[in-house]
């Protein structure tokens, strides 16, 4: 009996993991991330949480494949249902109200692809297969048909097939034709074409260019024609009077917003989208609807990664969500997008057959409320719910740089300053470190001159005593004193002489300490080079990776120069050249330090400075090289510069060797592993 007991409560405990865990699958929450500047996933709270699911009903029929989305001012649904054949017309709740392409109404719609509905209730409708638009009486009454415009603008090899449309207020339609790549059609309430506006550009590829100069007239034939990607969707901002288009198929400015003059005002040669790469396969974006909101927020629907992606009016992410699944809250493919008026988010899931509706969380209406403030210049006032932001989530980027501007404004340079770090804004960062040094500057400005003219004066003498004992050394004998110290001397104020010596009496502890010498001025550079000016940030730094990109050249081009010079009657060894070419970077390690110096007290006002160090750092440097190869095998100008050239193609052909090499070990270790797994799991 106990038994029996024992064995119904374990078949109980058995039974009840299994649906917790079941129920567990369905319930892991979806997490939320935002994109960096710098292409970076930043963890934040889920954005959006599900509030309802619209779907059709048995009385009229489920969704079948539909492509379009619309909400109306009275916050009513409407769905383009293509493979039905209909338009469905619900309540915000998902009760329908009414179905245009019925057998009563004889529309005949025939897979429509796009619905647009004005304020006073008017709808219209690209019927994509019957080739026309319909306008429609809020009853479902047909007021006219605008059908395929005549004019000789027109490309004919693009037969009239609108999918997407919208209006502006004067009752001109703005339609996606099809797969035609000119832009936009515009046509206005008399069904006259006025023109293509916004249309797409082909950027430059070197690549696609090369191949069509030189291939011959068959080749160009199979390549086919290259032609701008086309238009996917549309939406207008009645508001602001602005065209928003979704660019399907394109790696940069996936989002465009164009003003009435066809321009486009969004920023551009971005990436609104991502590329995601898993197990070799690379998953590229596919922005196929946008939506904005009154408050300016940008809504895009990426049907190939079923994601979310939200953006300001300055093309910055504000956050992501969804994903591939069956849950609510994630996708199968997702086509359409539109707000209500209480700012609830519509997605429309073509496989799926429905529309989620999305409410924003607390997280969410903070970001949007100090995101619209941000964009308004009204950034005093955004200060409070970016800190409430930051409160929730102290890596959000964009509340960091909300902040720092409203503290530019009171006038808080320091403050500012270290916001801006946190928001990894360079350009205002150095405004206000500018601000900061000029108050600096009206306060302090005596004792600040007297340490300018103190460290100036220090200079002044110490270079004056080197340069000094580098005129001593050159009357000593050789080999006397301090040889190493001595060839760093005459390396910076005679260096034909330093190249000398070296070769005579080349030691590799001075190799050594030089070689570390440059690995420490460049990690001085990481992280003490001034923010505004650190394009390597100390937290991303890779060790293994930065000491490589400076020892591996070196040595490659100690290498290289070794055997070229060998074979061009060159008198070097390869220790004297490897010591030589350790002594050619002293001036790469007094560079590195001054502009590491600098950039904590230039602004980017003066680039040109900071820049004009590390060009005279690396002219420096490269001068250095010239005069080893030269002096040390005793060429002409010549000989030394098609030496040098051949020299650094070598370590190329060097590197690209070795680079061979790893890629084939790699793949002899992973086929070995492929064949050890197969034998295990076959053998045991």
């Amino acid at each position: 009996m106990r038994r029996l007991r024992l064995g119904l409560i374990l078949a109980m405990i058995a039974i009840a993991s299994l649906f917790a865990g079941t129920a567990a699958a369905y319930a892991v929450p979806a997490t939320g991330y935002a994109i960096a500047p710098e292409g970076y996933h930043i963890a934040v709270p889920l954005g959006y949480s599900v509030e309802r699911v619209l779907t059709g009903d048995y009385a009229h029929g489920m969704f079948k494949n539909p492509e379009d989305l619309f909400i109306d001012a009275k916050d009513q649904v409407y769905v383009a249902d293509t493979a039905n054949n209909r338009i469905v017309k619900m309540d915000k709740f998902g009760k329908i109200l009414k179905v245009f392409g019925t057998k009563d109404d004889k529309l005949n719609l025939m897979e429509p692809r796009g619905i647009f509905v004005e304020d006073d209730g008017d709808v219209y409708i690209a019927d994509t297969g019957n080739n026309r638009i319909v306008h429609l009486s809020p009853a479902g009454e047909l007021i006219e048909k605008f059908i395929a415009p005549e004019s000789d603008l027109i490309d004919k090899d693009f037969p009239f097939m609108p999918t997407k449309l919208a209006l502006d207020r004067n009752g001109n339609m703005y339609v996606t034709n099809g797969s035609d790549y000119h832009g936009l059609m515009v046509i206005d309430g008399h069904n006259e074409f006025q023109g293509y506006i916004a249309p797409n550009k082909l950027k430059f590829n070197l690549k696609d260019y090369i191949l069509r100069k030189y291939a011959t007239k068959e080749q160009r034939e199979a390549l086919g024609k290259v032609v701008p990607p086309n238009h996917r969707n549309v939406t207008i901002d009645q508001k602001n009077g602005f065209l928003y288009t979704a660019i399907e198929n394109t790696m940069l400015d996936e989002i465009k917003r164009f003003n009435l003059l066809g321009i486009n005002t969004y920023p551009v040669d971005r990436q609104y989208g991502e590329f995601n790469v898993r197990r070799g396969v690379t998953t590229s974006p596919n922005v196929v609807d946008v939506a904005v909101d009154k408050d300016g927020i940008i809504t895009a629907v990426d049907s190939n990664h079923r994601k979310i992606y939200q953006f300001d009016q300055e093309g910055n992410n504000l956050l992501v969500f969804g994903g591939n699944g069956d849950q609510t809250g994630f996708f199968q493919e997702p086509v359409s997008v539109a707000n209500d008026s209480e700012g609830l988010l519509y997605v429309l899931d073509r496989a799926r057959g429905e529309v989620q509706a999305f409410r924003a969380n607390h997280f969410t209406s903070l970001v949007h409320n100090g995101s619209e403030l941000f964009s308004d210049g009204r950034y005093e006032e955004a200060l409070e719910p970016w800190r409430q932001v930051v409160s929730i989530d102290s890596n959000y980027i964009l509340a960091h740089r909300g902040i720092g501007k409203a503290l530019y404004k009171q006038q808080q340079w320091k403050a500012a300053m270290t916001e801006f770090r946190l928001g990894e804004d360079m350009g205002n960062y150095s405004n206000a470190f500018r601000e900061y040094r000029h108050e600096l500057l009206r306060h302090q400005f005596g004792w600040i001159a007297l340490a300018a003219a103190a460290v100036g004066v220090g200079l002044y003498y110490a270079i004056v005593a080197l340069n000094g004992y580098a005129r001593k050394v050159l009357a000593a004998p050789a080999g006397s004193g301090y040889p190493s110290f001595q060839n760093a001397i005459l390396a910076i104020f005679a260096p034909r002489e330093a190249f000398y010596r070296i070769q005579s009496a080349p030691r590799y502890g001075a190799v050594i300490v030089l070689v570390l010498g440059i690995l420490a001025a460049r990690f001085i550079q990481i992280y003490f080079t001034s923010f505004h000016f650190n394009m390597t940030r100390p937290e991303f730094a890779d060790f293994y990776f930065e000491v490589s990109q400076l020892i591996v050249p070196f040595f490659l081009f100690a290498a290289s120069a070794w055997m070229i010079t060998s074979i061009m009657d060159g008198e070097s060894k390869f220790k004297q050249i490897l010591a030589a070419c350790a002594y050619a970077a002293i001036p790469y390690i007094i560079g590195t330090l001054v502009q590491t110096l600098m950039s904590n007290l230039l602004t980017r006002d003066e680039l040109a400075i900071y820049d004009m160090i590390g060009t005279v750092t690396y002219c420096w440097v490269g001068l250095s090289l010239f005069l080893l190869i030269m002096v040390m095998n005793d060429y002409s100008v010549s000989k030394t510069v098609w030496v040098i050239v051949l020299s650094v193609l070598t370590a190329i052909a060097l590197l690209l060797v070795g680079i061979l090499f790893y890629v084939l070990v790699q793949h002899v270790i992973d086929f070995f592993k492929e064949v050890f797994l197969e034998l295990y799991i076959r053998g045991f």
